[in-house]
């Protein structure tokens, strides 16, 4: 028998908010696009990671931890987010960053100062090849004053968080059916994996047969990202023995979307950015947002999304790290 959904602490303000983007539609032709205001699931909370954190958060608090560990870059939506949650809830959070900070705190960074987080800094390279012993070495530590940490993995992308984005498609499914949607297609992130991962167990496990999921990787590349989703929704299906049957086929990526890297932007996200801001008065991020848009505007312009049927994209919000580049931003403007 399949396991009950598990227990979850409330720290979003759901449901989040389906929007018609009815200027950029118009702007492009006549397209039917929608959003999925993930970004709005609390100010400082704001964005996908708050819906993974609910359980992990609810699982680290049954077991009678006080402290949070997670890992991430200085302006990682996910440590800010576990940051916040730890204020809330009078817990002790321990972020891993890399690379070491070269300027003063920004952006997502300066709030996790502001949530009283404690940091360490490490080099990209050496975190990337040590990252075991580290963890291990920060969790003893810990322990050894007294403290009961629970490790978290980047972006709160394990089989527990997941649940985040398979409860997330209902939500989803019942905004578009009160709206007279019932078959579009839905764009997402990819980069840890457990947005996308929880978004089509989400579709398979409440045969959301209408809503096809299309992940857009802003890191890594597809062959990546098959193994660390595909593991994801294996793992996932197997610990809460979910009755599904999931196949590399499932996923599908628009690939392309990248540029020369993670939290690298290019001109065509920036674009974007301006773009939707000046249409719709919406923000996106420079790191996972504005690439993954940029999939969506090339599909609405070359006819592959929202004319035959609407296409819906996920803001999973971001907006803090934009004040860490504003200069990028703005250009010459």
């Amino acid at each position: 028998m399949p396991r009950p959904e598990p227990e979850r602490v409330t720290l979003a303000a759901l449901p989040t908010p389906l929007v018609r983007l009815e200027r950029l539609g118009r702007h492009l032709g006549d397209v039917q696009i929608w959003m999925k205001r993930d970004d709005l699931t609390g100010l400082e909370l704001s964005g996908n990671k708050v819906r993974k954190l609910e359980y992990v958060v609810e699982d680290a608090l049954a077991k009678g931890c006080d402290t949070l560990v997670t890992e991430g870059t200085c302006q990682s939506n996910h440590c800010r987010a576990t940051a916040a949650v730890c204020a809330r809830l009078g817990m002790q959070a321990v972020l891993l960053l890399r690379p070491e900070a070269t300027v003063e705190p920004q952006g997502n960074h300066l709030l996790d100062v502001l949530f009283g987080a404690r940091t360490h800094f490490y080099p990209q390279e050496r975190f990337e090849n040590d990252r075991k012993a580290i963890v291990d070495t920060v969790l003893a530590e810990l322990m050894e004053n007294g403290r009961k940490p629970r490790w978290i993995p980047m972006g709160a992308s394990e089989p527990l968080g997941c649940w985040g984005y398979i409860r997330a498609m209902v939500e989803l499914a019942d905004q578009l059916g009160r709206v007279g949607v019932d078959a579009c297609d839905v764009i997402v992130p990819v980069s840890s994996g457990g947005t996308y991962a929880g978004a089509l167990l989400g579709t398979m496990l409440h045969r959301l047969e209408g809503l096809c999921v299309w992940g857009v990787p802003v890191s890594d590349d597809v062959a990546h990202h098959t193994r660390e989703v595909g593991g994801l929704c294996r793992q996932a299906a197997k610990q809460f023995a979910l009755p599904v049957e999931f196949a590399d086929a499932h996923m599908r990526f628009l690939d392309g979307y990248v540029g020369e890297g993670y939290a690298m932007p290019y001109a065509a996200a920036i674009e974007a950015i301006r773009l939707l801001a000046r249409m719709e008065g919406i923000i996106l991020d420079p790191v996972y947002t504005a690439k993954a848009f940029c999939a969506l505007l090339d599909g609405c312009r070359d006819g592959r999304f929202g004319r035959e049927r609407p296409v819906v994209f996920i803001h999973t919000g971001g907006i803090f790290s934009d004040f860490a580049s504003s200069q990028t931003l703005l250009g010459d403007e």
